[in-house]
């Protein structure tokens, strides 16, 4: 039996729109305690990821990027695009080796209808199960 992306995903996904702020990216990664964020069009469909590495490094408020200062990039500008997503039918094992390949800790599954973020599949929920099929199958 094979273990579905729906079975174990968070409902939840943090997301920003696509004219959040450096300061709006970085406070809610700070406040969900995320190391990425996905960036949805108007729509709620995800168009690319921030991820924590991808932002300047600050002290402060402001930080340099690309020679300017880090304030006034959106994320639209500092994202990742296009998003790496999933469905719920998609297997863990699936999305394992899809994490792998993208060096990527979360992924937004999205409804494969709308295209709209439903939750989000993180690395930890994925090692739970991928242990937990590797104990019983012993």
């Amino acid at each position: 039996m094979s273990v579905k992306v729906k079975d174990v995903m968070g409902r939840v996904a943090i997301a920003v729109n696509m004219g959040a702020s450096f300061a709006d990216i970085v406070a809610t990664m700070k406040r969900y305690a995320v190391g990425a964020v996905t960036v949805i069009d108007a729509n709620r469909r995800p168009v690319g990821m921030v991820s924590g590495g991808e932002l300047p490094h600050t002290g402060a408020d402001t930080a340099t990027y690309d020679g300017r200062t880090a304030t006034v990039w959106t994320a639209a500008q500092l994202m990742t695009s296009p998003a790496v997503t999933l469905t719920p039918e998609t297997s863990v094992t699936e999305a394992a080796h899809l994490m792998a390949e993208k060096g990527i800790r979360q992924l937004p599954v999205i409804d494969p209808t709308t295209g709209r973020v439903l939750g989000t599949l993180h690395q930890t929920d994925v090692h739970r199960v991928l242990t937990r099929m590797a104990t019983t199958s012993r």
